[in-house]
């Protein structure tokens, strides 16, 4: 060890991997979840998990599942990429993209409270 990190615990190596997603021509990082927004992402997928697939034959249903998802989507993007607004999704992105980023999303917001947790047993 040299003189100059001697002493410094490098908390980086805490974080994971970078992951990147395109997302009409728009580079996200879903590798992690910024603590920033971590309380809000946890209340929209929470949200979205009241939501009963059997019950989306409703169209009130469906309509307040499908502003959900894109609030989440736009909650996560716009972070960092303030462009990437709730219009943004709406007009840009299918319903496929938006499937696929959700699931990056949860998985990010799994590993958050993952670290957390092994955090806490240390």
């Amino acid at each position: 060890m040299d003189k100059e990190t001697e002493g410094i615990v490098d908390l980086d190596i805490l974080k994971p991997p970078k992951k990147l997603i395109k997302l009409g021509g728009v580079q996200i990082d879903v590798s992690f979840i910024p603590c920033g927004i971590t309380w809000e992402i946890d209340s929209l997928v929470r949200k979205l998990s009241e939501y009963d697939a059997a019950k989306m034959d409703d169209e009130k249903s469906a309509k307040e599942a499908l502003d959900t998802i894109i609030k989440l989507c736009s909650t996560f993007a716009s972070y960092k990429n303030p462009e990437l607004n709730e219009k943004w999704f709406r007009d840009n992105v299918e319903m496929p993209q938006i499937n696929a980023f959700v699931s990056l999303i949860k998985e990010a917001l799994v590993r958050s409270y993952a670290g957390v947790e092994q955090y806490g047993k240390n």
